[in-house]
Formats: structure tokens, sequence, C-alpha cells
């Protein structure tokens, strides 16, 4: 099961750093719209969201969108030397940021405030791959498998992605965590 992981990992991402910059924003823009258009997330006030790098989808302008909304944004960063995320709160996109240990923006601990994942009431995740079920394969570190489970159980866990990028099926562990909605540009998948 870990070389089928594997191998849908490198596909995806070749696939996905093979998009122009356009399609990362007009795709990225049809996906935030179809997002804001979601009732369970408009109701959400405590929002983790993940900072978007490369042809991630992206997220800078939901987060903005969202800050002026008057929801509450916190986003990951990984703890130097442990295997885990902590929450940061996020007051808006105008402060500067560190790269983290896989080159990922990260608010600089110097001007965030940590907050309990208990605070969340929605988890917008990233991820390589999904399926219908709620499936998702990320880049293989279980950071966000682990931050969920700290996580209120009724948060609702929901995942940006490119059309291409939702499979009929993903390989799943027993320790993997499932999506419970998939937004992409042309769909809202309730799993």
């Amino acid at each position: 099961m870990e070389m089928d992981k594997i191998a849908i990992r490198q596909a995806m991402k070749l696939r996905r750093d093979s998009m122009s910059r356009d399609d990362v924003f007009r795709l990225s823009r049809a996906i935030e719209n179809r997002l804001f258009d979601c009732r369970k997330f408009s109701n959400c006030q405590d929002v983790l969201f993940y900072l978007s790098f490369g042809n991630e989808v992206r997220t800078d302008e939901m987060i903005t969108r969202s800050l002026k909304g008057g929801k509450r944004i916190y986003v990951p960063r990984l703890i130097p030397g442990e295997r885990r995320m902590e929450v940061c709160e996020l007051t808006d996109m105008d402060q500067d940021f560190e790269l983290g240990r896989y080159a990922i923006r990260e608010p600089s601990p110097l001007n965030c405030r940590v907050v309990s994942p208990l605070k969340i009431d929605a988890v917008i995740m990233p991820g390589l791959a999904f399926d219908d079920s709620g499936g998702r394969i990320g880049f293989g570190g279980g950071y966000y498998d682990e931050l969920l489970k700290q996580v209120p159980e009724k948060s609702i866990r929901l995942a940006l992605a490119y059309e291409f990028q939702i499979l009929g099926s993903v390989p799943q562990n027993p320790w993997d965590e499932r999506v419970q909605k998939i937004v992409s540009e042309n769909d809202t998948i309730n799993c």
C-alpha cells in the first residue's frame, strides 16, 4: 500500500507542478468561490487554513477574505524537533512569515499567538490526492492526521483540491484521518 501512495504522490506532484501560474490563480479563485458558498464553512468562526506553497490551491486570498468577514483564522506551524504542529492565530496576511522545515511559510514565533486546537471548528487541509469517501493522501508526514485527533470531533474537515486530484479511490492506512468535504473548481463533494 505504501508503494501505491508513493506512486500517487509522485504523479500528483508532477501534474500539479506542470500547471501554469494563470491556471493556479484561475482554479483557486473558482475553488474559493465554491468554498465561500458552502453553508457549513460560512457558519464556522474559528478556521484553520494551510498556507499554500508552490502550485497548491492558493489560500492567501481565502484567508484575507475570511478575516475581512470576521472569522478568526489560524495556521499551522511545525514544532522543531517534534513530529507535530501547533495552531497559531493569524490576524492579517501582511505580517512576516518564515520558511519552515519543508520550505512552507509559517508565522514567526515572534509575532503569533499559539492557541489550543480545541478552538477550531473548521480545518481546511491540503493534500495531493483524495477520493469521494474522504480518503486523503498528503505528503506522508502524518502531521494533519495527528492534528485532527486534537480538534473537536464536531469540527468540519474540508479539503481544497483541483479536480484532477480527486481519484476513484486512494489507499488508506488505519491511522489516516478522512475529510468530510472536498471543494474543487467544479464540485463540492460530501464524503
